[in-house]
């Protein structure tokens, strides 16, 4: 890569990265819990007026919390609401008693509203005002009818997971907000969960068919684990989350962090990814086994009570260490000049956009209708992989219709060779033979026949003019193409008629040269022999092609089978064939040219009119048939 394309790729991911912190930081300041307008709560009791019911309220100040029967201390319902972060606390198992009075101050004696009981990661029960209103999984939405002194309690009991107790915010509307809400949060688990499973199943339907290479393996694996961790909010409302769950959800989030290392080690070209090196690529294979561990170890917390503050900085190192090699990767992208390393480099700005956030928000973000921080930089990440594996295919596939363009090239510049050696060989024979036909022609004027001499030399003259040219043209890509077609059509008893006068050189490129005559030619050389078949005696083909200015025009006329039409091929396989006049076509548009063609009364013709590039014409003298 050179320095104007790093300085660009650096730009470009400056840019992302500043795109990316301006939507985490419109999330943190605009759909933020935490930073919701009053009413506050305050003293175990938070007053609730019409105009707070609005929009749904989240219940995060106010409450009162006794943590394994000791005094109510009050609290916010966030990080510190954790059982080992409140005061004395040392482990974050153990039971909870969280307590809210709710006051309805409105202009009518009581209002009935919805709470919204967010994910609890322990067993749980709900009182209101004494009666139990949910209890057991999660996804509880209970209704719940404020008046002047409704009082909600929670018990909570934490024997599974890091995280414990009230640890998300209950929210609190009326059942229009609640539904808004729900919508929402619906919304955003289907954009996480559907659009990187499809995403996932498309590469490995590609992958699969030989369509793609690693690459593509190593995105649908980063898609398929975000499809898998952004789905807690359907184990949420199914009531499905237990600890095997988040041991599943953070195992797949380390998943999404390797694979998207993965892709940027093959994406840079690291030696690991490289059949060249064994060792490296094992080393990296290692790598892999930190969805396990996290997988491992999060299901063994309930079992190693004591290792929660040691998995809790496992986590952080794994995030960090993964941007640590992501970095990395861009560095040794842009040094070995890989096509993707941009890319690369963009990916690693969304990550450290994400890490940045979460340090600087201080675990002080919870959406209410939006997604998570983390979600957020996921999402960006298959973004820009995915706009990365569109670019290569892209420039895969130009590079394959060059290649496909350089093999018609060699095969009409093959089957030209042929065609010289044969006239060779035909010439050293002609050569060979001319002394008998001067020697037979001598005695028959000699012996005074007249009429026996004419006839002999009519028939050499016949057999001169059935042989098919050695030279159509000077300009050598068009003279090989021709020859590579029109010389065996001639054989096989087509009557050719060819009238081309083009310079040596032309100002169109040799690849879009070869493929517009080899299309033009093969598709009529096809047509004479269905027009053959279907009753026709000597079908015929008429070329011309000639250069004016700056100006190429050509015209085929061709014999056809009754009723051909150029809407339809006649190929056996239309998926992979019928292509030629479309190729023509863009060739001629690329060119700002166009293409005619029409078929009918038994015959077929082509006219296609292009613009050849400034400064290409020239560069010989127009040669015709020879």
């Amino acid at each position: 890569m050179s320095v104007r394309s790093a300085v660009r790729a650096a730009v470009g991911a400056a840019a992302i990265f500043l795109l990316a912190g301006c939507l985490l930081a419109l999330a943190y300041y605009h759909d933020n819990k935490y930073l919701s307008p009053p009413p506050y709560g305050a003293g175990g009791v938070l007053e609730l007026a019409d105009a707070d019911l609005g929009r749904p309220v989240p219940l995060v100040d106010g409450w009162l919390l006794s943590v394994d029967g000791a005094s109510q201390i009050e609290t916010f319902i966030g990080q510190y609401s954790n059982f080992s972060y409140v005061p004395g606390g040392a482990s974050a198992f153990g039971t909870a008693v969280y307590e809210l009075e709710l006051r309805y101050v409105g202009n009518a004696p009581e209002r009935a509203l919805v709470l919204l009981v967010p994910e609890v990661y322990g067993d749980f029960t709900l009182y209101v005002d004494g009666a139990v209103a949910a209890a057991g999984g999660d996804g509880a939405e209970v209704g719940v009818v404020v008046r002047d002194g409704t009082r909600l309690k929670l018990e909570v009991e934490n024997r599974e997971h890091c995280y414990s107790g009230l640890y998300y915010p209950p929210v609190l509307g009326t059942a229009q907000a609640m539904g808004r809400l729900d919508f929402a949060c619906a919304l955003g688990t289907c954009v996480l969960v559907l659009g990187p499973l499809a995403a996932a199943l498309l590469s490995f339907a590609v992958r699969r068919r030989g369509g793609g290479d690693a690459l593509l393996r190593d995105f649908a694996v980063l898609c398929l684990a975000f499809a898998v961790a952004g789905a807690h909010g359907l184990a949420w409302r199914a009531g499905i989350a237990n600890a095997w769950w988040y041991a599943l959800e953070d195992a797949a989030w380390a998943c999404v962090l390797v694979a998207a290392v993965a892709l940027a080690a093959r994406a840079a070209g690291l030696p690991w990814t490289q059949a060249g090196h064994p060792a490296a690529r094992w080393g990296a294979r290692a790598l892999w086994l930190l969805p396990a561990v996290t997988f491992a170890w999060a299901a063994a917390l309930p079992a190693l009570p004591a290792s929660i503050g040691a998995y809790a900085a496992f986590q952080s190192a794994v995030r960090i260490a993964c941007w640590g090699l992501f970095a990395g990767c861009a560095v040794v992208g842009l040094r070995n000049r890989s096509a993707e390393a941009r890319f690369v480099l963009y990916g690693c700005a969304v990550l450290g956009a994400a890490l940045a956030a979460n340090l600087l928000d201080d675990n002080a973000y919870e959406p209410l209708y939006g997604l998570w921080q983390h979600e957020y930089a996921g999402l960006m990440l298959v973004g820009v992989f995915a706009w990365m594996l569109a670019v290569r295919v892209r420039r895969l596939r130009a590079a394959q219709e060059q290649v496909r363009d350089l093999e018609v090239q060699v095969r009409a510049a093959e089957a030209g060779l042929v065609h010289l050696r044969h006239g060779e060989r035909e010439a050293r024979t002609a050569r060979h033979d001319l002394r008998h036909h001067v020697a037979a022609l001598r005695r028959m004027a000699d012996e005074g026949a007249w009429e026996d001499c004419r006839a002999y030399l009519d028939e050499l003259a016949g057999q001169q003019d059935a042989a098919p040219p050695l030279r159509y043209t000077g300009n050598v890509v068009a003279n090989a193409v021709l020859v590579a077609y029109l010389a065996p059509a001639q054989a096989a008893g087509v009557r050719v008629e060819c009238d081309v006068r083009v310079p040596e050189r032309l100002g169109l490129g040799a690849t879009e040269l070869s493929v517009l005559l080899s299309n033009l030619l093969s598709n009529a050389v096809e047509a004479c022999e269905r027009a053959r078949a279907a009753g026709e005696d000597e079908p015929y083909l008429a070329l011309s092609m000639r250069t004016s200015g700056n100006v190429l025009a050509l015209r085929c006329e061709n014999s056809a089978e009754p009723g051909a039409s150029f809407l339809a091929t006649s190929k056996e396989n239309p998926r992979e064939h019928g292509l030629g006049l479309p190729a023509m076509r863009e060739i001629a548009r690329r060119h700002r040219g166009e293409l005619f063609a029409e078929a009918a009364d038994g015959r077929a013709v082509v006219r296609i009119g292009l613009a050849l590039d400034a400064g290409g014409v020239g560069g010989g003298v127009p040669a015709g048939p020879g």
